[in-house]
């Protein structure tokens, strides 16, 4: 049996070429995910909600779906802050998949907010649904409940382009940080971005 290791010599050039791939988008995915996660301790970044939105008429231009992710930060923030935005408002980062019809929809990670405060402090009109004001009423409810509903109403609202319900506004809490980070850039595995272009720099708080 032959134990010896396999080098590069004895695989044919395609075989090489295929290694040599495989091996720089590990090097890039790893890099970037490490050089996201000093950024979120540097910045003491405290990342509540995941978020995924889905169009019902796709992007393909990276550059036009950035133009896009300007209104929903802008819409975002007027969910939060209907009047005055204040200097220490919450932040988001901006991540665009590519599919490999070569569609694109959107990933973001977004600060929380104290709810109770932002329900007593903010004259905000907020939408709900007659089973979670009942909830409300017999005191059986989450405020992070309350904050994901009205947010998913509110971008349904303002954003045209979203699909209906659930299928264009997908809202969780983002568990492990690492985990979604990791998530956030698979892309680098599969469909080639030129550099970093799945993040949106322009539009993150980065």
């Amino acid at each position: 049996m032959n134990t010896e290791p396999l080098s590069l010599c004895h695989l044919n050039p395609e075989d090489i070429h295929l290694i040599l791939s495989s091996r720089v988008k590990e090097g890039k995915r790893q890099v970037t995910e490490e050089w996201l996660q000093r950024k979120i301790e540097e910045m003491n970044l405290k990342f509540r909600y995941f978020i995924t939105l889905t169009f019902n008429k796709q992007q393909t231009c990276v550059i036009n779906q950035y133009l896009d992710n300007k209104h929903i930060k802008n819409v975002i923030l007027s969910f939060f802050y209907p009047n005055n935005k204040p200097q220490n408002k919450i932040r988001m980062w901006f991540f665009v998949e590519k599919h490999k019809n070569g569609k694109l929809h959107l990933h973001f990670l977004l600060e929380g907010i104290n709810g109770l405060n932002w329900l007593l402090k903010h004259n905000r009109k907020v939408t709900l649904k007659k089973s979670t004001i009942y909830d409300i009423l017999c005191g059986d409810y989450f405020i992070e409940d309350v904050i994901t509903e009205t947010l998913t109403n509110h971008l349904n609202q303002y954003i045209r382009k979203l699909g209906n319900g659930k299928q264009g506004v997908d809202i969780r809490l983002v568990g492990d940080i690492e985990k979604r980070v990791q998530y956030v850039n698979k892309s680098l595995d599969g469909i080639d971005f030129s550099g970093w272009e799945h993040i949106d720099f322009v539009n993150s708080d980065l």
